[in-house]
């Protein structure tokens, strides 16, 4: 019987954003085929390398791995927002730094679940869809 099992932090471990409505495994749940099951092992506040704690949980007939992570590391880095700095450079020297980090951080998950063998989807950091600040609205005249 085919299992897919959800991976990573709130993007899957939703329910406690979405008031009554049905969280992302439930939603999975009722659009799986029949005989299919899903367990959701994802962990909302999770970070890249706590993954690696929910691929030890799989359970034994996981057949499919799902992964959405990424969000909370650069959460975890939103201060550098607030920092002052003396120079570009120097901002731009911290930036690279994260971004060393999380790709290692990334790769290194990403080799923990694909070592599973199993068939594995990665749902990557969503691009936001922010409005132009540069358009403004104007009412509809009559």
């Amino acid at each position: 019987m085919p299992h897919v099992v959800l991976l990573g932090d709130s993007i899957f471990d939703n329910a406690a954003y979405v008031a009554h409505g049905p969280d992302v495994v439930r939603q999975l749940r009722e659009r799986l085929p029949e005989g299919w099951r899903a367990t959701l092992n994802a962990v909302d506040g999770a970070v890249t390398s706590g993954v690696e704690r929910q691929l030890e949980r799989l359970p034994q007939d996981a057949s499919h791995l799902v992964v959405s992570v990424g969000g909370n590391d650069a959460l975890r880095h939103a201060g550098i927002l607030e920092q002052g700095a003396c120079s570009v450079a120097e901002v731009l020297d911290r930036i690279s730094d994260i971004r060393e980090e999380f790709e290692h951080d990334y790769c290194t998950m990403l080799e923990g679940a694909l070592g599973q063998n199993l068939p594995t989807a990665v749902c990557t950091i969503y691009e936001a869809r922010f409005p132009d600040p540069r358009v403004v609205d104007l009412p509809q005249l009559p």
